[in-house]
């Protein structure tokens, strides 16, 4: 089978579908991973087709990062036409032989590309945003509802998605030269189906969802064989105890200096060495002590295993990667569906309490002592949901849709 797999966002988003494509290669399928241009060289380093895609909104959001409200105004009004080149470049894909679709919802055009193909297409999330429960508020909730309110908490799905609704729908007819009214994505992911790609111990489905929406498994890219972590890494983490691992993958924070010296003055406070990925911004150190190691990101999956707190956004890929390596966390929620992850990891017993509003040195070393304390509970975690296989469970999902 022919899986065309579109993903946007950052690299927690596609790491995932790297991990799928890896397993669908794996088992005599024929992938091709459409992505952001700058995030499909690790998956092309790996021998993965690959169909690298415009990644103009990136720069953008780096050419803003930290320069205050007037940019991000700016900014705003700019990312309608990037959004459109990136369309446009998945447009390109309309004369690919896919016999089915897997796409990221963010990415705005597969469905109708799908639709443009003429095959089956089917949703992929790490996060449930087109499945309403009863049991509690949509991830996107910024504040937690009355319970009677949950249900109603999940149109907010639609809301999102409403800024783009037009320009979809002029591209859908333009590009692809499909008539007619273009579905919404809820209305698009009800009819499709959705492969939930998260584990049953983090979040178990609620008894109101149908069965097939269930969640089954983490989509996990594993290191590469013989891959490693930097020299000059692999010496600090040998050099002394476990460290903390701080980082905010592609966060950013309004004041990037004084957020940063939060975080070393909390790390200095709480005693302990520690890792710091800068990522995309929300940290700028420029002078840190010989206990902190600094980097612009490694491999979650040779790193963690060696640390003894995982302070970071709550993106439930790096959540995911905690889980799995059996670390406990510390999360400062910035935005999206990162509160309801924060929650949802301390609910556990695996973290502290989330750190909402501003960041102080003393409440990231409490919190940093307190996540420590819950190492037996995340290791326990962790042995059950190493008993998943996602990816496999994802193949075999669409493996069997009708083509």
């Amino acid at each position: 089978m022919k899986v065309l797999l579109v993903t946007m966002g950052s690299r927690g988003d596609v790491e995932p579908f790297a991990a799928l494509a890896a397993e669908l290669a794996r088992t005599g399928h024929e992938p091709l991973l459409a992505a952001p241009r700058r995030l499909t060289e690790d998956a092309a380093a790996r021998g993965l087709p690959v169909a690298p895609l415009d990644d103009g909104i990136f720069a953008l959001q780096e050419e803003v990062a930290g320069k205050g409200a007037r940019a991000s105004i700016t900014a705003a009004r700019s990312a309608l036409p990037l959004l459109r080149r990136w369309l446009d470049d998945l447009a390109t894909l309309q004369d690919s032989d896919a016999d089915v679709v897997v796409y990221a919802p963010k990415s705005l055009g597969a469905p109708h590309l799908a639709d443009r193909l003429g095959v089956p297409s089917v949703a992929a999330l790490p996060v449930p945003l087109f499945s309403p429960t009863a049991r509690f508020p949509s991830p996107l909730s910024p504040v937690r509802p009355p319970r009677f309110l949950n249900r109603a908490s999940w149109r907010l799905a639609g809301a999102v998605e409403a800024p783009y609704r037009r320009m979809v729908s002029s591209w859908r007819a333009e590009a692809l030269g499909l008539t007619g009214p273009a579905p919404g994505l809820t209305e698009r992911v009800a009819r499709d189906g959705v492969l939930h790609a998260w584990s049953r111990h983090l979040l178990p489905a609620p008894d109101d969802w149908p069965a097939e929406v269930a969640p089954i498994g983490f989509w996990s890219l594993p290191p590469e064989e013989g891959q490693a972590l930097p020299a000059a890494l692999d010496r600090f983490l040998d050099a002394g105890d476990p460290p903390v691992y701080v980082g905010f993958g592609s966060m950013l924070a309004k004041d990037p200096e004084s957020f940063t010296r939060a975080v070393l003055d909390g790390l200095h406070a709480s005693g302990r060495r520690a890792v710091l990925a800068t990522g995309w911004g929300a940290l700028r150190p420029s002078r840190v002590p010989e206990s902190v190691h600094v980097l612009d990101q490694a491999p979650h999956g040779l790193l963690l295993p060696r640390t003894a707190v995982a302070v970071h956004h709550g993106g439930v890929g790096t959540v995911a990667a905690a889980v799995r390596a059996g670390v406990p966390q510390v999360v400062r929620p910035f935005l999206g569906d990162q509160p309801f992850w924060a929650r949802r990891v301390h609910e556990l017993g695996i973290a502290a309490a989330p750190l909402t509003g501003r960041l102080t040195a003393g409440r990231l070393a409490a919190a940093i002592d307190d996540a420590a304390s819950r190492g037996d509970a995340a290791r326990e975690l962790a042995a059950q949901v190493g008993e998943e296989d996602g990816v496999a469970a994802a193949v075999a999902r669409i493996a069997s849709l009708p083509t």
